[in-house]
């Protein structure tokens, strides 16, 4: 009888290290899937109660109305009227860019991540030096044979900034910024035909230090300008803030 009460004992205690041994893994999962699940930064409120959408349209199907004072992850700047953004509730889709709906806009809650994309936006055009031919009217990133805007739109694309291909569109992206506050990774704009009668028809990235990045046909592919003095400068028409 000692021995059966032993041999249940040595069971029983058997039993509980299991049951203690899985609760702990099981415990340690959980801590993993918290630790995960925390390592995406809501950064910005909702200042206004916003819908969150399926499509970057206002026709797109509505997820959830997202309640003044929720924080969401923004995971890029679509153009300058969507946010792609991620909830805490797990759901992905977009948002308006409004100033009225989220503190993005705000230098508190975006200057070093805009900072970093136009680093990027610049850092993706260089690596294209020698490599991209120009062809008017051109849009073949398979064969790296842009025009000055189906470059930019290529570039742009890359860092979640959806902009249309043209000059006509590109021109009225965004928000007007002056020459004299350029920042890296803007859109430049020019006349290049006759006198700069401020049509405008060609168009480059502002990288900083009087220089921009341009796809023209005069070295058939990539250039990088000066827009301080010369041709380029005398020829500048507006330009376009993006990021």
């Amino acid at each position: 009888m000692s021995a059966t009460k032993s041999i249940f004992r040595q069971m029983m205690a058997v039993g509980l290290c299991s049951a203690i041994g899985l609760g702990a893994l099981n415990m340690g999962q959980a801590s993993t899937i918290s630790k995960a699940s925390a390592a995406t930064a809501y950064e910005t409120k909702v200042t206004y109660g916003v819908n969150l959408r399926a499509s970057a349209s206002t026709s797109g199907k509505v997820i959830r109305l997202i309640p003044t004072g929720e924080s969401i992850h923004v995971i890029s700047k679509v153009n300058s009227y969507w946010l792609k953004v991620k909830d805490k509730k797990g759901n992905t889709g977009y948002v308006s860019a409004g100033d009225k709906y989220t503190t993005y806009g705000d230098s508190s809650s975006s200057s070093g991540s805009t900072s970093s994309k136009a680093d990027r936006v610049i850092q993706i055009a260089k690596s294209y030096m020698g490599r991209v031919s120009y062809d008017f009217n051109t849009r073949n990133p398979s064969k790296l044979i842009f025009d000055c805007s189906s470059f930019t739109e290529f570039v742009f694309a890359k860092v979640g900034v959806d902009l249309k291909w043209g000059t006509k569109y590109q021109k009225s992206a965004g928000s007007y910024v002056s020459k004299s506050n350029l920042k890296k990774g803007d859109l430049v704009f020019f006349d290049t035909i006759g006198s700069n009668n401020k049509v405008i028809n060609h168009v480059g990235i502002y990288m900083g230090g009087g220089q921009f990045i341009h796809d023209t046909p005069s070295v058939d592919g990539l250039a990088i300008s000066s827009l301080s003095s010369g041709y380029w400068s005398n020829h500048y028409v507006t330009a376009r803030r993006v990021l």
